[in-house]
């Protein structure tokens, strides 16, 4: 789950076409659709279970992205906690989550389903 999320190659096959801006101090740029870019920079990162990001939006302040891969026995959760966002762009930032997640279900089980398991 961890390379699904933090792997821009991983990342571009859910969430949108991702890039890693500046690797050494952890910037990136997602476009999530034809006039949906949203820019940031990855603030904490615990491999393999925490990451928090700031989004940009200026002139506002940052909205915060908190996410947590919890293993599980038979399974692995995904926690993701976005904050700080505008009122104005909550049911922006709903569409994109929601439809992110569809997809990266989708993505996670075939990998699974792909994946020997022992």
């Amino acid at each position: 789950m961890w390379k699904l999320i933090t792997a821009p190659e991983q990342l571009s096959g859910w969430l949108g076409p991702t890039v890693l801006s500046d690797t050494q101090y952890g910037g990136f740029m997602v476009v999530a659709g034809p006039r949906v870019e949203q820019t940031g920079i990855v603030t904490v990162c615990e491999p393999p279970h925490y990451f928090r990001a700031a989004f940009d939006d200026p002139p506002h302040p940052a909205s915060m992205v908190l996410v947590d891969v919890i293993p599980g026995q038979n399974e692995t959760h995904l926690i993701l906690t976005h904050g700080g966002i505008r009122q104005s762009l909550l049911a922006e930032y709903d569409a994109l989550w929601t439809g992110a997640f569809d997809r990266l279900a989708q993505v996670a089980d075939v990998r699974w389903r792909a994946e020997p398991r022992g």
